[in-house]
């Protein structure tokens, strides 16, 4: 009869193993100079513990190394309803247009207001034109593009038009159709007209209209006023960008048309009345501010010429925060940079204003609160104002900080709109009223500092 070794095996195994496992248990012994140490059979599968105080030690130096410090903010002493301008130049950014505002009796004296859409329909820069216009004087809504994507909700112009090629910095673009100042140009089609109105807004009011284009070769302007004055008229002939000037006493209706268009190029028009203080927005949807650098200098360097800018404003920021997305928008920061002192270097005598991004609000977890990158775009904008020595204000604090769009949107009547994003009409008056504000406040601050020298 053959035995079952086999068998046998396996109860030695067994054996072996609840010896083993025996071992285990038994605890550190010392027996004369023999030491026996404690078997851990599953070391091996176990993971490394790390003493408490090491990954203390190991998260702080994880945090030095990951956590950028936040850039320094000037101290200044504000009266508690005023947010204070930081400048970053050492007091000398916005010389350019406080001095200026002293000529408005006399002069025109102009802002570049940049943005996105935060600002498009003249939601913030409408009652913040209007604002000064009655503090310093002047009429008439600035410049206005051929067309618009915002035409039909924006109160302060009546606009229409008709058979226009467009070109910008977020549409298609082409080398033959050089961008203007606001990012746009226009190519007239057959049968093409464009048509403008004041409402009754007291700064829409105008009796000089000055047209920008440029015309290589030969084109003529048509254009009627108040439905009764019919003028036709050639365009001179140019490389570099023109105005047009139509004056009368007081304008109700404008109607542009242009024949002979092989080369002519348009920009948009500029409603105004006399001197004063005179406001342009050149807000678009979409744009982050890099594109910016799309605008080619010459065209900025010839707008200049014919506005001599004294003051610009950026606002952006809104499009390049995410939700999902957190980044510390270092290649963000980068191109900014880039394109302020790029700006800096074209306007030499504009003073430089950079806005923080607005509060923005989301639904998180069933509840509206501020989007978690918000805080951190306007540090990194505080950084680019810093970097660029111009000057910097905070809109996020001024607004009322964290979850204060929500608070906008929720107001009687509305402050914002429900997309948490936009301001409403009420919003707009209610910011724009903080910066105007705060730019008068810092322009008494600069001439008694500056006369007690």
């Amino acid at each position: 009869m053959l035995r079952n070794y086999l068998r046998d095996a396996g109860w030695l195994i067994l054996v072996l193993i609840c010896g083993i496992a025996l071992i285990s248990f038994v605890p550190d012994l010392k027996i004369g100079t023999i030491e026996i140490k404690k078997m851990d059979l599953l070391s091996d599968l176990r993971p490394t513990k790390i003493p408490i105080k090491k990954k203390l030690i190991a998260a702080k130096k994880d945090s030095v190394k990951t956590n950028k410090k936040e850039p320094a903010q000037p101290k200044k002493n504000c009266q508690p309803d005023i947010t204070c301008l930081e400048d970053f130049s050492g007091d000398g950014n916005m010389k350019f247009f406080f001095r200026s505002l002293s000529k408005t009796k006399s002069e025109a004296v102009r802002i570049a207001f940049f943005g996105d859409s935060f600002i498009e329909g003249d939601i913030l820069c409408g009652s913040f034109r209007d604002t000064l216009q009655q503090v310093l004087g002047g009429r008439g809504v600035g410049f206005v593009p051929i067309t618009s994507e915002v035409a039909q909700f924006r109160t302060t112009i009546q606009h229409q038009f008709e058979n226009w090629e467009t070109h910008s910095i977020v549409s298609k673009r082409n080398e033959m159709h050089p961008l203007g100042i606001s990012g746009h140009c226009f190519v007239p089609l057959p049968e093409n007209y464009v048509e403008y109105k004041p409402t009754k807004k007291r700064s829409t009011d105008f009796s000089q209209v000055r047209i920008f284009y440029k015309n290589p070769l030969q084109s003529s302007i048509d254009y009627v006023v108040n439905d009764s004055l019919h003028v036709k008229t050639a365009l001179a002939s140019s490389g570099s960008i023109q105005q047009f000037d139509i004056y009368e006493s007081k304008i109700q209706h404008l109607r542009l048309s242009f024949t002979e268009t092989d080369s002519l190029k348009l920009y948009g028009a500029s409603f105004e009345n006399g001197a004063g203080l005179f406001v342009d927005n050149f807000s678009m949807r979409g744009n982050s501010g890099v594109g910016l650098s799309m605008i080619p200098e010459s065209s900025l360097a010839q707008f200049n010429a014919l506005q001599n800018y004294k003051l610009i404003i950026l606002q952006y920021g809104l499009n390049v925060v995410s939700l999902t997305d957190s980044t510390n928008f270092t290649s963000y920061q980068i191109s900014m940079v880039r394109v302020i002192n790029r700006l800096k270097r074209i306007f030499p005598e504009s003073s430089f204003l950079l806005i923080s991004v607005s509060d923005r609000a989301s639904n998180q977890n069933g509840k509206f609160a501020t989007y978690p990158d918000i805080p951190l775009m306007r540090d990194v904008q505080r950084e680019i104002a810093k970097q660029c020595k111009i000057t910097f204000w905070d809109m996020y604090q001024a607004m009322g900080g964290e979850n204060s769009m929500v608070k906008f949107a929720e107001a009687k009547p509305a402050l914002a709109a429900k997309d948490y994003t936009h301001l409403t009409y009420w919003g707009g008056k209610k910011i724009a009223l903080k910066l105007v504000n705060t730019l008068l406040y810092e322009q008494k601050r600069y001439a008694k500092k500056n006369n007690s020298r």
